[in-house]
């Protein structure tokens, strides 16, 4: 079972961004062939990390308008691996798309048989979620409840874990 939370890679969207992917457990992120890794693509990258996600597939889109080029592929791929090597994910997959003509999203691309992976959505259907069930509290704040300078309250979500009385926690900086 899947829902999607389509989230724009635009910086006034970034709200609707943190929102989708606060109660994900896998992120996929589009990067554009023609343009490699973005602005956006790092954005997006560290707000799943630091939301907890471990799983992150990274379709790279648009091959058609490169020529279904390996070295294109390569390059991105390298280039995300590089830039990610930081961050909290324990699971990266890579898939070169072209969701205009349908290749490697449902069946197999007979415009990249160089590529010897899955399809984007053997991808999603394969990626196992049930180890990553934390202990740790998380929160996901949705408003923030302050009705004067004495008191400020945190309405939201609860995602994982359990809090008690006396237990010491820590908001983190928006």
């Amino acid at each position: 079972k899947f829902i999607i939370a389509d989230t724009p890679g635009h910086i006034q969207y970034t709200r609707n961004m943190v929102t989708g992917a606060s109660t994900a457990n896998v992120a996929l992120l589009l990067i554009d062939a023609r343009h490699g890794v973005q602005v956006q693509t790092r954005r997006h990258s560290y707000i799943c990390s630091q939301l907890g996600i471990k799983h992150v597939i990274i379709a790279i889109n648009k091959m058609d308008a490169v020529g279904y080029d390996q070295g294109i592929y390569q390059g991105i791929k390298k280039a995300y691996r590089e830039f990610a090597k930081d961050l909290a994910f324990t699971d990266v997959r890579f898939v070169p798309i072209s969701a205009l003509k349908g290749d490697n999203v449902v069946n197999e691309s007979e415009n990249m048989t160089w590529y010897p992976g899955s399809t984007l959505i053997k991808l999603l259907n394969t990626v196992s979620v049930e180890q990553d069930r934390s202990e740790s509290f998380r929160f996901q704040v949705q408003y923030v409840n302050r009705p004067n300078l004495d008191f400020r309250g945190f309405c939201g979500t609860v995602a994982s874990g359990e809090i008690r009385v006396g237990d010491t926690i820590a908001a983190l900086p928006s």
